[in-house]
């Protein structure tokens, strides 16, 4: 079996189809198929059921699964061990929601830049199911999330801190400044994320519980068009605090004066059964000691070893 069949294999297990998996692999679908017919070839067994809805893996094909990424994973050791190079050296993949990598993660990645220049990261924005989706299956290491709590029986788990949602609107906007009900939204646009972050769903359904339609949105596909809206006045902006705060102290922008009573933290989590790979557990390690650092708001973030 060949290091790269292996690699689509997972991917395609992760992104749950081929041209996806091409896609986010940077290689043709045809080139995707080909690797899994020569492994299916050498293996004997096909290893998918294909059908024009999804596919899914056979009993082969879950057997599979199961070595997979060990096998990768010890590839990757022995390379280290031949080298027998004191330097930290590997791959790392990284799959974050948008604000987490924007505003959490660049100072991090210098430091880890600084102190481990041989690791190579390889960062990915993605949704919550798919990242969630790839760390199970072990085609991202690292898995970034913004979620009301976190619990993955696949996975050791990090919670960072509070990640306060709010509604933004510009500083002269007629909701700006003033206790609101949920009547007081009647008629307005709101303006939120393309992707059905889980903030997203529970705002909506907060509003709908309280009988509000919401009848005028506008979706984006990443946080700065988002926050640029915002600030021309198209709309409110549902948006994570930490987003917005260059924004606030210049006054282009205010939280408005209603609580959504959305409770939602940032986390990071990486497959259990990785715990052996030396540039992973730099990473993990040097995380938690710079999110713990980082003031007061952080001083909870122990790491939690889900069952």
């Amino acid at each position: 079996m060949k290091h790269q069949e292996l690699i689509s294999f997972l991917e395609i297990i992760s992104q749950g189809s081929f041209q996806k998996a091409a896609q986010s692999l940077n290689y043709a679908q045809s080139t995707i198929t080909a690797q899994i017919k020569n492994l299916e070839y050498r293996l004997g067994k096909e290893l998918f059921i294909r059908d024009r809805r999804k596919i899914s893996l056979t009993d082969a094909g879950r057997r599979l699964h199961n070595y997979a990424r060990h096998i990768i994973d010890l590839t990757v050791e022995a390379e280290e061990a031949v080298r027998n190079t004191p330097d930290l050296t590997g791959s790392l993949s990284i799959g974050a929601a948008e604000t987490i990598t924007t505003y959490r993660l660049p100072l991090l990645l210098k430091k880890i830049q600084d102190q481990a220049p041989l690791i190579q990261i390889s960062f990915k924005t993605m949704s919550d199911k798919a990242i969630l989706d790839s760390v199970r299956a072990g085609t991202l290491d690292i898995g970034f999330l913004i979620e009301p709590e976190l619990d993955l029986p696949f996975a050791h788990i990090h919670r960072i801190c509070d990640e306060p949602i709010s509604l933004y609107a510009t500083t002269d906007h007629e909701l700006a400044n003033r206790p609101l009900t949920e009547d007081s939204f009647q008629d307005h646009r709101f303006l939120w994320w393309q992707e059905k972050w889980s903030y997203r769903l529970l705002f909506e359904t907060h509003m709908k519980s309280r009988g509000i339609p919401l009848l005028k949105t506008m979706e984006f596909a990443n946080i700065e068009t988002l926050k640029q809206c915002t600030i021309a006045g198209i709309g409110i902006g549902l948006l994570c605090d930490i987003a917005v705060e260059r924004e606030v102290a210049d006054g282009r922008l205010v939280r408005l004066d209603y609580d959504l009573n959305i409770s939602m933290s940032s986390y990071f989590f990486w497959n259990k059964h990785r715990e052996n790979i030396k540039a992973l557990n730099y990473f993990v390690e040097t995380s938690q000691r710079y999110f713990s650092g980082q003031g007061d708001q952080h001083s909870d973030s122990e790491t939690s070893l889900t069952t």
